[in-house]
């Protein structure tokens, strides 16, 4: 497996680029470890997030398993006067 997630680094790299130009990755990165990769998704719904995760090609051809949360960010750290609202949207403007 860590031979094909090295293969196949540069593909998901790309699509992790691509997700978050759209802006619908707000986060992306490896544990310290690097046992898990982890990414903070803005989506509409729990569904759509699963869609969007299930493209990335680790999950496509299975070198990573696929794990989706639905969160519901309450404070952003030293985000003084924005709101989760105001972050959304700058992700999405890019």
């Amino acid at each position: 497996m860590e031979e094909d997630k090295e293969t196949h680094y540069d593909e998901h790299r790309l699509w992790l680029e691509k997700q978050h130009k759209a802006g619908r990755l707000l986060f992306s990165g490896p544990t310290t470890d690097g046992v898990y990769g982890i990414y903070i998704m803005l989506a509409s719904s729990l569904d759509e997030a699963k869609e969007i995760a299930a493209e990335d090609s680790h999950h496509r051809r299975g070198i990573r398993a696929m794990e989706v949360l639905e969160w519901d960010p309450r404070h952003a750290f030293r985000m003084d006067k924005l709101t989760i609202a105001d972050v959304e949207q700058m992700a999405r403007n890019g």
